[in-house]
């Protein structure tokens, strides 16, 4: 199973203003957290730094698995796995 992470970041929009967006932008260090873990990866500040402290993150990526892109998308704390996904239905 071949997994690419094409895009993920990591952050929070500062008091809830999109003016104040203090987010990461943590591709590189989601893939190799990947490929370390064998797919599965905590999503929070000791995996992606903390862009915005004292606030909550959230989380937001788009891979490709075997070729298909996924999107992905959560808040800090949760952990996720990457490998096991559903696919669309056709």
């Amino acid at each position: 199973m071949s997994i690419q992470v094409k895009f993920a970041v990591y952050g929070a929009l500062r008091d809830g203003n999109e003016n104040q967006d203090q987010t990461a932008d943590v591709t590189e260090r989601l893939q190799q957290l990947i490929d370390e873990s064998g797919g599965v990866v905590t999503i929070n500040n000791n995996s992606f730094g903390d862009p915005c402290p004292g606030f909550g993150k959230h989380f937001g990526a788009i891979l490709l698995n075997d070729g298909t892109p996924v999107a992905y998308a959560c808040g800090e704390g949760q952990t996720v796995d990457f490998l096991h996904w559903i696919a669309p239905q056709a």
